[in-house]
């Protein structure tokens, strides 16, 4: 094994460890954590505690952000400059971007949103929608789908002759 693959062996590694972190944690933290937390009868304490893991949780998530910039950058360099990048290939990792850039915006978005007073009316309700710890986490289930749709499309465009 050359120092390039050992360099990609170890990208996709950290690029699968932090998809783990970002999606289990905020599975956990959005789809267990929250609801016992709303069914506290200390609200006060619920609240503290939901700040703070919040805050910790947000520490994670950016150096996930960070790990998936770096190991992202080197592994699309890596797939389009071989032969298995098709146009296909270029379209769906186009669109895998542009979730992963939402989903980064919606990380920074809640960040700031625990700290401001809420908004009302429409639009803000359909901000809070489009930007809540539900869509980040259907958008990272799309996001790991196109991976697999990604690898399959690579695997088969080498196999052409």
């Amino acid at each position: 094994m050359s120092a390039a693959d050992l360099l990609l062996v170890v990208m996709r590694w950290a690029h699968g460890l932090a998809t783990i972190v970002w999606l289990g944690g905020g599975a956990y933290s959005t789809l267990i954590q929250g609801r016992q937390l709303r069914q506290l009868e200390d609200q006060a304490t619920a609240a503290e505690i939901g700040r703070a893991t919040g805050r910790e949780f947000g520490r994670w998530v950016n150096a996930a952000m960070i790990v998936f910039i770096v190991s992202g950058v080197i592994l699309t360099v890596d797939r389009l400059s071989s032969r298995g990048a098709t146009v296909q290939y270029g379209i769906v990792l186009a669109l895998k971007v542009g979730l992963a850039l939402w989903m980064f915006g919606i990380a920074q978005g809640l960040a700031r949103r625990r700290r401001a007073r809420p908004a009302t009316g429409r639009l803000a309700e359909v901000r809070r929608a489009l930007g809540s710890p539900r869509t980040l986490l259907w958008l990272g289930a799309i996001v790991v789908l196109l991976a697999a749709i990604l690898k399959t499309l690579y695997e088969n465009a080498l196999k052409m002759p």
